[in-house]
């Protein structure tokens, strides 16, 4: 085999995921037909103790084919079978390797988020429509255990989580939620969801006005509504940190927040603090 022809085509082989004595006995069977290995190891130069190693993966990558018939050769595949064969593996090996990649970088960065506290967190899940977001904000609060955080309650009624709310307190969930009684609401409806809101047994508390809506579910999850041009989207986000920076600002909010009239006749005892889960 002439060394020029070998180079010529030894990096593309070698982009196909062949190393150097594949290439040589590939190049080697190509250029003088089929052989037994006595000749292949003579002719290509790879050691008799490599060669029975390099034709096995060599078959294996779809370059080379067996001939079993009386003696045992070795023959070259037809290059443009060989390199559509080893394109399509090239392709499925990648797709599982990305697959595991992801896999793998979502089981460290959870690590990561917990043990630093990375305030970013992992986006979850991202829905857009009240109907759509219900579904997911009804899974993640019914794995509530200890506290849910609700900055802005008309959230329960849009969603329709009224059963749902039900559920947690039975189960001894805290349940706290901010109420926006700004000057735009329609003030028959908002009295209506803060009544319903006060008869599931939900402490509440009036806001002038509410600009960030979200859930806070124990120290695990936040799900949070953006405002978009015809609707709004639910972002579901796991992360420690994000969790405390918004628990500490629905603190902040439910200490400046005014107990309504009703509220206050169904419990004397409403000032309740909020539970310390960090």
């Amino acid at each position: 085999m002439q060394l020029n022809f070998l180079n010529r085509y030894e990096s593309t082989l070698k982009n196909l995921g062949l190393v150097d004595y594949e290439i040589k006995v590939y190049m080697t069977l190509l250029s003088n037909g089929p052989m037994n290995y006595r000749v292949l190891v003579q002719e290509s130069g790879v050691p008799t103790g490599r060669i029975y190693q390099v034709l096995s993966t060599l078959e294996s990558k779809g370059f080379i084919e067996v001939d079993q018939e009386k003696t045992k050769l070795f023959r070259a595949v037809e290059p443009k079978k060989a390199f559509a064969r080893r394109l399509r593996q090239i392709d499925e090996d990648y797709l599982e390797f990305e697959n595991k990649t992801r896999q793998a970088m979502q089981e460290l960065q959870l690590e990561y988020s917990q043990k630093y506290e990375a305030i970013q967190g992992i986006v979850n899940e991202i829905r857009v429509g009240y109907d759509s977001s219900s579904v997911v904000v009804r899974e993640s609060l019914l794995k509530a255990e200890e506290e849910v955080l609700i900055s802005s309650g008309e959230l329960v009624n849009k969603l329709r989580l009224d059963e749902t709310i039900g559920i947690l307190l039975s189960k001894g969930v805290n349940i706290l939620a901010t109420y926006s009684n700004s000057p735009k609401a329609n003030n028959d409806a908002s009295n209506g969801v803060l009544s319903s809101l006060e008869a599931l047994g939900v402490k509440t508390r009036i806001l002038e006005s509410i600009s960030t809506k979200y859930f806070v579910v124990d120290s695990k999850n936040v799900l949070l509504f953006l405002a978009e041009p015809e609707n709004e989207a639910c972002v579901r986000i796991q992360g420690k940190a994000l969790c405390h920076v918004l628990r500490d600002s629905f603190n902040a909010a439910w200490g400046n927040a005014r107990i309504s009239s009703s509220n206050h006749n169904l419990s004397p005892n409403l000032n309740v603090p909020i539970r310390k889960l960090f």
